[in-house]
């Protein structure tokens, strides 16, 4: 008895596995399609050659195409751009270009094998070869739902999705910031990955819930030693109180910080006024070495 025409992630794996040209009428009987399905069969194949996933012969033949011989390969990081190509970044070596066909399975932030088939005036070009090591399984986005269905569009746009949410996925509402943990990576190129709810934290956009975000992605928590805050209470009460002798006391107003973000200390801040005789600026540093008492 036939069956539903299947997917094309399955129709590209039974090519595979012949390694040789099928007629369709070959592949038909492979993979249990007959009657009208045929028809729609070719169509799928037409289709895949136009994408470049197969290659058409004479004879009303297809096959998977060859690839391209290996001159050189090494392990690095992949690094994906949102419009679907690739690079792979190794220390000491030259970045690799990899055509969208070439990521395969791997997704943006896994170590990979990449394998070198061709030099350019623009670098070399290759394809990924194996995945050495997968990325973070944690991955933050937006929570979609439409009725039984729910699935996570990462914020990262270079991260392949949407993923698709099985298990426990009863909690939060359609457009929930979210969290989940990837528990099924692709095992083909044209699949999307799996994964389960974390937590879900709120309205996107919002400063704790933007936070909070970031803390479950990472796997940080804020919860602290109970020696670590006595310790740290302790030496709040030992320090001596500030003087403000030869000071003038600028802590009424909203003073803006201005270190860059990669500062190692942000003790630099500013706040301007509207006078009726113009601006007036307010540059304030704080006297970090007032508590840093030997």
């Amino acid at each position: 008895m036939a069956r539903p025409l299947p997917g094309r992630t399955e129709i590209l794996r039974c090519l595979r596995a012949e390694g040789r040209a099928l007629h369709v009428a070959e592949a038909a009987a492979r993979l249990n399609v007959g009657g009208a399905g045929r028809r729609q069969l070719r169509e799928v194949f037409e289709q895949l050659v136009i994408e470049g996933k197969l290659v058409a012969l004479p004879g009303d033949r297809f096959r998977v195409p060859a690839a391209a011989p290996a001159v050189d390969g090494w392990e690095g990081a992949l690094s994906v751009h949102p419009r679907g190509f690739a690079f792979v970044n190794a220390a000491g070596r030259e970045d690799v270009f990899v055509p969208p066909p070439g990521i395969g399975t791997a997704l943006h932030g896994d170590t990979v094998r990449v394998a070198i088939f061709a030099r350019t005036p623009r670098g070399p070009e290759g394809r990924v070869e194996s995945i050495v090591r997968r990325r973070n399984a944690r991955i933050s986005g937006v929570l979609r739902r439409r009725k039984k269905s729910a699935w996570l569009e990462p914020d990262d746009e270079r991260i392949r999705g949407p993923i698709v949410i099985v298990g426990r996925s009863l909690e939060g509402k359609d457009g929930d910031a979210a969290v989940v943990n990837i528990t099924r990576f692709p095992e083909a190129a044209d699949e999307n990955p799996e994964g389960e709810l974390v937590t879900v934290l709120g309205t996107p956009g919002e400063a704790q819930v933007e936070v909070a975000k970031i803390l479950a992605r990472d796997g940080i928590s804020e919860e602290r030693d109970p020696a670590a805050l006595a310790e740290a209470e302790a030496r709040g009460a030992a320090l001596r109180p500030v003087s403000l002798d030869g000071r003038r006391d600028l802590r009424k107003y909203p003073l803006l910080t201005i270190d860059p973000v990669d500062a190692r200390d942000h003790d630099d801040a500013i706040y301007v006024e509207r006078r009726p005789e113009g601006y007036r600026a307010y540059v304030a540093i704080a006297d970090v070495s007032e508590y840093v008492q030997p």
